[in-house]
């Protein structure tokens, strides 16, 4: 290891918070391909391309992950409802077998496509000799800690932050400030990673973490540069972990929380 992740060159910086899903984790590829694997086994899917049914999955998960959050869904029953709507949407109202085969051939071929983002494990071997990792996930707790084990990422992380057992969800602030105490720091010695402006950027900042890094995989307009350093991948490795250790205190946090605006206001 070079001398570019000491611990003393990098004092200020005693945490990293990262985002796990397409952040760490390469949720969008898993799923992409677990779709692929339903939409080829199902002739009234293919009217359309799969594009479009990724984009409908897209907007469908979104809305029924929420319900996951507050309890209003358990996530085996939000997968079946979510495939009951996009059989639906497609003009093929599903009997309940249809539906639940589909659920699972999505779901088998989900687990066995998991894989890390590109330059993930790279990322944080260099970034553990400097500073603690910790997750901050809205997601379930298991759901999470298999992703991470199955990745072989387990090891590299000090703490998992997850939204079912935290109570609240990023943006929150609350959620960002559990992660910095279970690390042992305070919020303007860590630095957040994420892919999500609103929930990742916004929400850390507003909790006080000191800088953030936004990853920008599908090199969309950045919102407010002032705010985060753009990344287009984690690659390479060892200067994205320089940066993210070397990050400059933002100009924005709690004393000004209003000036960190969501990008979907």
């Amino acid at each position: 290891m070079t001398d570019s992740f000491s611990l003393e060159r990098h004092r200020s910086t005693k945490a990293v918070l990262v985002d796990l899903d397409d952040t760490l984790f390469d949720h969008r590829y898993c799923s992409r391909r677990a779709l692929e694997a339903v939409w080829r086994g199902h002739g009234c899917l293919q009217k359309s391309g799969v594009e479009r049914l990724e984009r409908q999955h897209r907007v469908v998960l979104e809305e029924l992950h929420r319900g996951v959050l507050d309890g209003r869904w358990s996530i085996d029953e939000a997968r079946l409802e979510r495939f009951r709507r996009l059989f639906a949407a497609a003009g093929a109202p599903p009997s309940a077998e249809i539906v639940a085969s589909a659920a699972s051939l999505y779901r088998e071929t989900y687990l066995r496509s998991r894989r890390p983002t590109p330059g993930a494990i790279a990322l944080l071997e260099r970034l553990r000799p400097a500073a603690r990792v910790g997750i901050v996930t809205n997601n379930l707790v298991a759901e999470q800690t298999s992703k991470l084990e199955a990745c072989g990422m387990g090891s590299l992380v000090d703490v998992l932050v997850a939204s079912e057992e935290a109570g609240v969800t990023k943006p929150d602030p609350a959620i960002f400030a559990i992660a910095v105490k279970r690390l042992g720091c305070k919020p303007e010695e860590s630095v957040m990673l994420g892919d999500s402006w609103d929930t990742d950027i916004v929400g850390a900042l507003r909790a006080g973490v000191r800088a953030a890094a936004w990853l920008n995989r599908d090199g969309g307009p950045c919102p407010d540069s002032r705010l985060a350093v753009e990344l287009r991948s984690l690659e390479p490795p060892d200067h994205v972990a320089e940066l993210l250790l070397s990050l400059p205190a933002s100009e924005f946090g709690p004393a000004n929380a209003d000036a960190v605006t969501p990008r979907s206001r």
